[in-house]
């Protein structure tokens, strides 16, 4: 396996979720009930008592029903689809952790989101001249959003701040720096 697809296999087993947590859910609800069965059926062949229901009972019941046997085939049948919806929501969705992947050149590096929006809040506040409680941001994706709480009496020019965080985040990737928006709230804070 080379250099670079180890580094993407890196790159993608962090950004992704593992789905090990659902499978294995699902693999110990099969094997208690591939368990019971099976204890069912060794009590019934010995003759002894069963644990909960004979096997038999439980098939000549379903072969003639009535009102209390309905009302549990029910009730699993409502939950046996709950619990396959929530497989197939957990097997189709994409599973992204809030991760970005950035090319270097010494090994896969895996940059969290929240390293991005303190990166962009740092250098909106510096740029706009702002102490560092005054500027939050956030980032999704490639996308990142700067609300800056000015002081009283000093105006912020949104194109300097936006530049600066456009050049700031740039420097880690490119594709970081595209989509800025930057908000100044209207109403500013004493000094």
């Amino acid at each position: 396996m080379s250099t670079t697809s180890l580094e993407r296999r890196i790159q993608r087993r962090s950004i992704h979720r593992s789905r090990s947590g659902a499978v294995a859910v699902a693999l110990v609800v099969l094997a208690l009930v591939a368990a019971w069965i099976g204890t069912e059926s060794v009590l019934r062949a010995v003759g002894s008592a069963p644990l909960l229901a004979d096997p038999q009972t439980v098939v000549d019941a379903a072969l003639k029903p009535d009102g209390a046997f309905v009302a549990i085939a029910e009730v699993i049948a409502v939950v046996l689809v709950v619990l396959g919806v929530v497989l197939i929501v957990l097997a189709l969705k994409p599973g992204r952790q809030p991760r970005s992947a950035v090319p270097h050149d010494r090994g896969a590096v895996v940059i969290d989101t929240a390293i991005l929006a303190s990166t962009a809040a740092n250098a909106a506040a510096l740029a706009a001249g702002l102490p560092e409680d005054h500027a939050k941001a956030s980032a999704r994706g490639r996308s990142s959003e700067v609300r800056l709480v000015p002081l009283s009496g000093i105006p912020v020019d949104q194109a300097a701040v936006r530049s600066a965080v456009e050049e700031r985040l740039g420097r880690l990737d490119t594709r970081f720096g595209k989509r800025v928006t930057v908000r100044v709230e209207q109403k500013g804070t004493l000094a």
